[in-house]
């Protein structure tokens, strides 16, 4: 790198001049260190005024700007506090996170949120399914920021839907807040840096997933690159199918933690082997479902006779989550189904049927009774989001009755456009990862919407831009562990990496990537890889050691 000395400055202190690029002549140099540090303090109280922002908004402030010497793994940098202001007196605002580090690579990461968010996401934490020891996103030099997506959902976890009642605040969860913060935070790394990013890049998983192929759908523009992880792409299709399981519940479906026991081994049992390895990991996630029959679990005439067999309720239950959800009309892109979850995932620990589905408590009426999370997101999206009547008995909630409602929100919420067409125009990098071991949502419809991305787009094209992997086993949080020994299933891989060096480095990723298990303490040494393989793929085992990545192959 040459440097030069550069005058007439536009912040404080001198700047140097960084030639990183082949033809970036003209582009602005970048402050030094002394005056990134010095120019910190400057950015508190800054505003970004609405014009700023490519959709109707409010005026962003900066409310604080702290410089953060490096400590416990993380780098100096400048962080930045604010929040985006509400167009409407009932709305509260998005508040945001900026971090900016000394040390900058010239690139950006925005963080996706969770659940139903209202909790702030700060860019400081590991990435989803990162390798224990890898270092995080800032300590790489990307400048980091994230959201809450405009509403405080830490005083009501049990009914985290309640913000919906307002419609800006929806609207912000729903898309807007994510390009609102997206527009301030680059107008504030151009002030701070004197340029904008050579690379702005986004993931997240779960939500964050959905709000990645949002992003890419709606504003193609904004991201050279993409990482969703589990994405939550038929929202309203996800939400009804929670409704599924949780009806039965309140006619004698409920799942105790036996009952799960049970369902798990009889899974293992039909499709363990089925990737010529009996290891208590279930690998070849297409085969499964059509060896694995709940009816042999029946109770002699369906009535609970005890934890050996499941009653005609829990079987309703248990179709709820694992059998294909069909609305009565048509969502966004014209789908009307929302497919079943796969198999392998049903006792994973701190995921898994006890936390998703039932933890054996009834649902409760009027409120919830239990402490499974499909259960709870389940209620609050048909009393807040759909029905807007926050005491509505949920036996009574029919999608028929909500059609509009659900349509509209389907048209807001659901990221299941399959025409990527300006996305791949720009120049955009897309990669997808599903855990087929996922209780929370179905890896199917992120296989589901690949699969219409290459029908609307053909392969040739999606080639250029779009992967997506499989992790078997895996939960909705990424990790796994064998059924019959605990033993915990390489799951981890640096996805970031792969991103970047495709985006930036314009190498596609392989067919298959190495996901490890490491050491949680340093050296951090890995203790066992397996492949990860590009759907519809899965690891078969061949011979030798099953710790070791090698010894297995990627087939249909």
């Amino acid at each position: 790198m040459k440097y030069a000395l550069h005058t007439r400055l536009k912040m404080l202190g001198a700047f140097t001049c960084a030639v990183l690029l082949a033809g970036c002549a003209n582009t602005p140099p970048v402050p030094d260190q002394a005056a990134l540090r010095q120019g910190c303090q400057a950015l508190a109280g800054q505003s970004v005024a609405a014009a700023e922002i490519r959709l109707p908004s409010g005026v962003a402030s900066v409310r604080s700007a702290a410089l953060i010497a490096a400590a416990n793994g993380l780098p100096e940098y400048c962080q930045v506090l604010g929040s985006i202001a509400a167009r409407t007196a009932d709305a509260e605002p998005i508040r945001f996170q900026l971090n900016l580090p000394i040390q900058w690579n010239h690139k950006a990461l925005m963080y996706g949120g969770g659940g139903f968010n209202g909790v702030l996401i700060t860019g400081l934490t590991p990435l989803r399914d990162a390798p224990a020891g890898s270092p995080l996103p800032i300590t790489r030099g990307y400048a980091t920021f994230g959201t809450d997506s405009g509403h405080d959902g830490t005083s009501y976890p049990t009914d985290p839907a309640r913000f919906a009642l307002n419609d800006e605040m929806f609207e912000n969860f729903a898309f807007a807040s994510y390009k609102k913060v997206k527009d301030v935070a680059t107008v504030l790394m151009q002030r701070y840096y004197q340029r904008k990013p050579a690379q702005q890049y986004y993931f997240g998983g779960s939500e964050g997933g959905r709000e990645g192929l949002m992003l890419a759908q709606r504003f193609p523009q904004d991201f050279d690159g993409i990482v969703a992880v589990v994405p939550v792409i038929q929202w309203n299709g996800l939400f009804n199918s929670f409704i599924s399981f949780i009806k039965p519940q309140y006619n004698g479906g409920v799942l105790n933690p036996a009952k799960t026991r049970l369902i798990a081994n009889a899974v293992n049992t039909a499709c363990d082997g089925l990737d010529g390895l009996a290891d208590g990991v279930i690998q070849n996630y297409l085969a499964c479902p059509a060896r694995f029959d709940v009816e042999t679990l029946r109770c002699p005439g369906g009535t609970d006779a005890g934890d050996a067999c499941l009653s005609d309720a829990q079987i309703a239950t248990f179709d709820g989550a694992y059998k294909p959800t069909v609305l009565p009309f048509a969502l966004a892109n014209g789908l009307t189904a929302y497919p079943g979850r796969l198999f392998g995932g049903e006792i994973q620990p701190g995921e898994g049927i006890e936390r998703w589905v039932s933890d054996g408590k009834p649902p409760g009426v009027e409120f919830v009774t239990t402490e499974a999370r499909g259960v709870v997101y389940g209620l609050s999206y048909a009393r807040n989001v759909i029905a807007r009547e926050p005491r509505l008995d949920p036996r009574r909630f029919d999608a028929a009755t909500y059609r509009d409602r659900i349509q509209q929100v389907s048209a807001m919420m659901d990221s299941t456009d399959p025409d990527l067409s300006a996305f791949l125009r720009r120049g955009g990098k897309l990669i997808i990862r599903e855990n087929t071991g996922d209780m929370v949502q179905s890896p199917v419809a992120g296989m589901q919407y690949y699969d219409s991305v290459i029908a609307r787009m053909g392969r040739a094209d999606a080639e250029r831009f779009l992967r997506l992997y499989v992790s078997p086993a895996s939960s909705h949080g990424g990790t796994a562990v064998s059924l019959t020994t605990g033993t915990p299933v390489p799951t981890t891989t640096d996805l970031l990496a792969t991103l970047d060096q495709w985006a930036a480095g314009g190498k596609a990723p392989d067919d298959v990537l190495i996901q490890v298990r490491n050491e949680t303490v340093a050296p951090f040494t890995t203790l066992a890889s397996r492949p990860m393989c590009r759907y519809p793929n899965h690891p078969q085992f061949v011979s030798g050691d099953p710790l070791k990545a090698a010894s297995y192959r990627c087939v249909a």
